[in-house]
């Protein structure tokens, strides 16, 4: 068993461990931090063989000395689905206004704000989905997402220190549906050591960029791939 300093990922050498306390101190920094989790997740199974994913289309990454970077542009990376019904929304609702303003029923117009309101977000929505590009950016002391030019109600920055990630896995979930069809999306989500379980990034198209953002993750931060409940997986 292989410990290193949550803090500043130096290596802990035995004669810094108490494995009965399961307690250890950190030469380099001075922290003294516990290790139980860790060592009773080597009770766990073994981590699982799976095939290399290749980059896809629409993303790119940056292997540095001390830095992964992982750039999704969501014009090639994300379904149209959300364009598409954002402009059948607000078709159907403009008409519907259209009509109520040649009738004269005003007053009816008040009913109508909610669904004003759910159009506007979706074009907002929409435009996010052209434009925005997402930045992962994992090293020794963060993962970070961050979404660029645009993150107000679509998808949120977010930063988490790496030794508080426990595994990264694939979640596959419906967006809506199509002629009577579900249509579906994959999420990369994580789990945290203490049982919590996060979105990272979402609204991928194809289930090969949310396999390639969980390597690329898994292997930067040397976590064994495992299976997680609720997890989307195939060999």
């Amino acid at each position: 068993m292989h410990l290193s300093c949550p803090d500043c990922r130096a290596p802990i050498y035995a004669d810094n461990v108490d494995l009965v306390k399961t307690i250890a101190k950190c030469t380099s920094c001075h922290n003294i931090f516990e290790f139980e989790e860790e060592f009773n997740s080597k009770k766990e199974l073994p981590g699982r063989y799976r095939k290399e994913v290749t980059i896809p289309p629409g993303i790119e990454v940056l292997h540095l000395m001390n830095e992964l970077e992982i750039m999704i542009q969501w014009r090639k990376s994300a379904k149209n689905f959300t364009l598409s019904f954002a402009l059948f929304w607000n078709t159907f609702v403009g008409l519907a206004i259209t009509a109520l303003l040649l009738s004269g029923e005003f007053a009816i117009l008040l009913f109508f704000i909610p669904f004003i309101l759910a159009g506007v977000y979706l074009l907002y929505a929409s435009i996010g989905h052209l434009v925005n590009t997402s930045f992962i950016t994992v090293d020794d002391k963060r993962l970070s997402v961050e979404h660029k030019p645009i993150n107000f109600l679509i998808q949120k920055d977010k930063h988490f220190a790496p030794h508080e990630i426990k595994q990264a896995y694939v979640r596959k979930y419906s967006i809506g549906s199509t002629n009577g069809n579900p249509v579906y999306a994959y999420a990369v989500d994580l789990l945290l050591k203490n049982g919590k379980k996060v979105p990272l990034v979402k609204e991928l198209h194809a289930l090969e960029y949310a396999q390639y953002i969980e390597q690329e993750i898994e292997h930067y931060l040397k976590i064994k791939d495992r299976p997680v409940d609720g997890e989307y997986f195939i060999e």
